[in-house]
Parts: C-alpha cells; sequence; structure tokens
C-alpha cells in the first residue's frame, strides 16, 4: 500500500473515531460492559501506544538501525500483517502489556484523554506527512507482540490497531 493511501485511510479513521468519541455522553463514555474497558479506556489505551510510537519513529534512522538492525526482508502487505497479528495474539494471551494498559474509567477525564490523545495523532500524522518510503521500507521498529516490523508494517497496524479499538467502543458505548 502507498503512503499516501494508508495515510488518507489513517486520518479518515481518526476523523470516523472522534466524530464518534465526541458524540456520547459522559455515561456512555466510561460505560464498560462484562468487564471490558470503556470507550474512553480504550482511548487511553490508543494514546499510550501512540507516545510510545512516537517516540520510536522520531528517531534518527541510523540510531534505529543501531539499535534494530536492518530489514532483510519486504514489507509484509496490511493483509499480511493482521493475518500475523491474529495468529501471535491467539498463541498469547490477548492483554495488553502493562505499560499499554489503560487506567481505571473513573480516574479518567474525557476532555483531557481526548485533548492528549489530539495531539499524539497530530505528531504521528505529521511524521507520516514527512517519513520518506526509504525510511518506511528501510528501518525496523520494535512490536511486543509481533517483534522487529518495519515502520511501514507499523502504520499498517496502528491502522489495524485502532480500527480494533474503534470496534470495542462501539460495542461498550451501546
Amino acid at each position: 500500500m502507498k503512503k499516501q493511501e494508508i495515510q488518507a485511510k489513517l486520518i479518515a479513521q481518526h476523523q470516523d473515531l472522534m466524530d464518534y468519541l465526541g458524540a456520547l455522553s459522559d455515561e456512555a463514555l466510561h460505560q464498560q460492559k462484562e468487564g471490558k474497558w470503556s470507550a474512553l479506556q480504550n482511548l487511553d489505551h490508543l494514546l499510550k501506544s501512540l507516545q510510545i510510537v512516537n517516540g520510536a519513529i522520531n528517531k534518527p534512522s541510523f540510531l534505529l538501525r543501531r539499535m534494530f538492525g536492518k530489514p532483510n526482508r519486504p514489507a509484509r502487505s496490511y493483509d499480511q500483517l493482521v493475518q500475523r497479528y491474529q495468529e501471535k495474539s491467539a498463541q498469547a494471551t490477548a492483554k495488553a502489556p502493562e505499560r499499554f494498559a489503560a487506567r481505571q474509567s473513573k480516574e479518567l477525564k474525557p476532555q483531557e484523554v481526548m485533548a492528549a490523545y489530539e495531539k499524539e495523532i497530530q505528531k504521528f500524522f505529521k511524521f507520516v506527512r514527512k517519513v520518506k518510503d526509504r525510511k518506511l521500507d528501510g528501518t525496523l521498529v520494535p512490536h511486543p507482540l509481533l517483534g522487529k516490523l518495519l515502520m511501514r508494517e507499523l502504520l499498517y497496524f496502528m491502522h489495524f490497531h485502532t480500527g480494533h479499538h474503534f470496534k470495542a467502543i462501539k460495542i461498550s458505548a451501546s
């Protein structure tokens, strides 16, 4: 998938997510079903994920290559990445590592979480706009479940991951 295509998908997905969340009452944002995360907890998890991703992707390529090596394969397609994630998550416990875990819903203030998420997603979009294909296809970054991913695969994962949590948000808020 070309960078412009994934960029457009990420931006559209973000707009849909924020429109949906903005239409929910505070009660719906905090509502939990069957012990699952609330809509706000899902957003808090996405925020934490973005903060870590932004910290990694904005490092210089030479430093990332020194830390994680050089790719020895071409980028997987979006569908291949999703399939790999589903296989790996089926083998592991589907619980987020502690540093990605959402805080208790009652501790979260909707406007603060949404504003912090908006700030982080704009940093991410700035990176996506400016990054060259060479960096996307020639730089590895770590993922807690999938191991080393090419940056292009990380963009795919961010789209898939957000979609996964958007579905969970819709379930929790209904």
